[in-house]
């Protein structure tokens, strides 16, 4: 239930700032809705929201592989590009 509660705030945080708001005002909006910060307080900062925003599990780029191997004999890697 609780995940469920925070994916709201997290879109919420989102459509926010896709409005054209800047960390501290969707942080000054939060705040004034009376939701909870991801560790339960009541008032939001700036940093938070903007950890949020940057956080790329939230942002849906999350890759499981950063490096793949090119070449296994000389043990030679490439970062994930993709």
């Amino acid at each position: 239930m609780a995940n469920q509660e925070q994916a709201k705030t997290v879109k919420l945080i989102y459509k926010l700032f896709l409005d054209g708001l800047t960390c501290h005002a969707i942080a000054k909006e939060l705040t004034e809705r009376k939701l909870p910060t991801p560790g339960g307080k009541a008032v939001w900062s700036q940093s938070t929201v903007c950890s949020i925003l940057t956080n790329e599990k939230c942002k849906g780029d999350a890759l499981l592989q950063k490096e793949f191997t090119v070449d296994f004999l000389q043990k030679k890697t490439e970062k994930e590009r993709g």
